[in-house]
């Protein structure tokens, strides 16, 4: 294509040229011209004039590269070249040749940027209909990922969202939710002849490589929005047409087994995911809105992502005081954390470092809120739908001699006066609540009605957590804090030389973290050991203040000074540690 330009350009100029070379030859060529040639005015000559011809020859340059690109572009993708050829090399070979023949430059060039980019704009909008998303050109997403790659180097930052070779995408669909693996199949079927079949793998790829737990799509009438939730944030990603939006949200719901044309009703359905290896179940819920519809992704790779309380960040002096109250033969031990505050990972890495093969442990769970499997752990569930309790089954299950009774909510007063027995009756009960702290939660459990004497009497420990996003250990930048801060942290001078912070000016994206400066979370904790005089005041006096009071005095350290330790060692970020004690407060506003 490119040879075949060079030739044409040739021939172009030959052309152009044809009529001075002629005159200057043949002197006879002038009698076109009434009077003949002697008898027309001449002036000094050199009338040429360059800046116009190099304008002309860059426009040549670039028309040439666009059309060669055309040409390898539809060869790859297997559209009608010869067509598209065509459209994009005779319109503006004509147009170049008439360009020299008009005696206005301006209207010349025009007429050659017309030919030019008409042509190529619309090889442009073929193309991108029939593509994947990666592979668009001259979108929105397309212009700003060109313009970080250029500007990198220069030290300017552009959001813009990765995009990723065909090859690259190995994600998997498997359909759910059908009455039978026929209907599951004739599902998947009919997503894969959808339009849509293509975005909606791309979006569903793009979500679980940025390592999303979630996606929200935000339908209206202008387009669709797109958020990723990625270690507990909710982040921006770009938006898509309506056309492609509805496109990809009818694959969704056929794969999940809904109603792809109900857009106002709610629907729940489910289906899987398989990537490198790596299984999810996808959980979707769509539910219509005022100005269109709302669509939440969910994904659930399956167990327990930490396995023991280490795994999910507790220091070691904490652990072993965790595993002591753990070991005792009778006690409530109470896990709390703030909504969406990871409490089923507190939960499942609690159980997971506890003695399970040495005593027998049971479990009671809403069948509605399945947790995540623990080894060696029984698990019996009722139906809080129905109107059932964990009373319902508790009875029942005392008989088989339990050591350990898992009961992650304890719903009234009645479910706790029982359990306070059982721990009368040598067992150990571990529960759950939500609650911005730990001197909080046992104040979250008396708003049950529950007797305060009574449930001070067997409270053991409680354990909070709240978690923490981590900084990119490969982009983080260390900086000098002040004096001041310092000593407002309560941090000796000369303890700690440097905190550590996200980049503040990349010179380019981390391919680690995407530009974000965080990968993954952990944990801050606090252990709160119930002792007499704990006890004496939440059976008397159970009022938040005076129990905070009496806690200091035992040297109860807070979420605080647990993450201060955290942003000593580089862990975190100060301003990550402040965002993180202030959600809650807000939550709660």
């Amino acid at each position: 294509m490119r040879r075949a330009a060079w030739l044409l350009l040739v021939a172009i100029v030959v052309l152009a040229l044809a009529p001075a070379v002629a005159s200057a030859a043949n002197p006879r060529w002038d009698d076109w011209y009434d009077g003949g040639i002697d008898k027309m005015p001449r002036g000094p000559g050199w009338y040429l004039s360059w800046v116009k011809i190099v304008v002309s020859w860059l426009w040549f340059l670039i028309w040439a590269t666009t059309s060669d690109w055309v040409n390898i572009d539809c060869q790859r993708h297997r559209f009608n070249y010869a067509l598209w050829n065509s459209l994009c090399v005779f319109p503006f070979a004509a147009a170049f040749v008439v360009a020299w023949w008009i005696p206005f430059y301006a209207i010349g060039l025009l007429l050659m940027a017309v030919a030019h980019l008409v042509p190529l704009f619309a090889y442009v909008r073929y193309r991108n209909l029939r593509v994947e998303m990666h592979q668009k050109v001259l979108t929105a997403a397309h212009l700003r990922f060109l313009a970080s790659e250029r500007l990198a180097p220069l030290g300017i930052k552009i959001a813009a969202e990765r995009r990723r070779p065909q090859d690259e995408i190995s994600l998997k669909l498997i359909p759910q939710g059908a009455p039978t693996e026929r209907d599951n199949s004739a599902n998947l079927l009919r997503a894969r002849q959808s339009p849509g079949f293509v975005p909606a793998v791309e979006l569903l790829n793009d979500a679980l490589v940025r390592r999303s737990d979630a996606m929200m799509l935000d339908y209206t009438a202008q387009g669709v929005s797109l958020r990723y939730e990625i270690d507990g944030l909710w982040q921006n990603g770009d938006a898509r047409e309506r056309e492609q939006g509805d496109a990809l949200l009818v694959v969704l719901k056929t794969i999940a087994a809904l109603n792809p044309g109900e857009r106002r009703a709610r629907q729940q359905g489910k289906f899987g995911v398989e990537i490198k290896k790596r299984k999810f179940t996808v959980s979707m819920t769509a539910q219509g809105t005022q100005t269109g519809e709302r669509v939440l992704v969910q994904f659930d790779e399956g167990g327990a992502k930490y396995k023991k309380l280490p795994d999910l960040g507790m220091r070691e002096k904490l652990v072993e005081e965790v595993r002591t109250q753990l070991s005792q033969p009778a006690g409530i031990v109470l896990l709390s954390a703030p909504p969406r505050g990871g409490l089923s990972a507190l939960t499942s890495a609690t159980l997971g470092s506890c003695d399970r093969f040495v005593r027998v442990f049971v479990s009671v769970d809403d069948v509605a809120k399945p947790e995540p499997p623990v080894e060696n752990i029984t698990v019996t569930t009722y139906n809080a739908a129905a109107g059932e309790t964990p009373l319902t089954v508790l009875p029942a299950l005392v008989r088989q001699y339990p050591d350990v009774l898992v009961v992650r909510d304890f719903v009234n007063a009645d479910v706790v006066h029982y359990l306070c027995d059982q721990v009368q009756q040598q067992r150990m009960i571990i529960s759950t609540v939500r609650a911005k702290d730990a001197v909080e939660a046992p104040l979250r459990v008396l708003q049950l009605k529950a007797s305060p004497a009574k449930f001070a009497s067997v409270l053991t420990t409680v354990i909070n957590m709240r978690l923490v996003r981590k900084l990119c250990e490969a982009c983080r930048e260390p900086y000098a804090p002040p004096p001041q801060l310092l000593q407002r942290l309560r941090i000796p001078a000369g303890k700690v030389e440097n905190f550590y912070r996200p980049p503040q000016q990349p010179e380019k994206v981390c391919q680690v973290c995407g530009g974000v400066g965080y990968v993954g979370r952990t944990g801050i904790f606090e252990v709160l050991s119930m002792n007499d005089a704990l006890r004496e005041v939440l059976a008397k006096t159970p009022r938040l203040d005076l129990l905070r009071q009496e806690a200091r005095k035992q040297g109860f350290r807070g979420l605080q000074e647990e993450g201060i330790l955290l942003v000593a060692k580089g862990v975190t970020s100060l301003e990550e540690l402040r965002r993180t004690l202030e959600e809650p407060k807000k939550q709660n506003a």
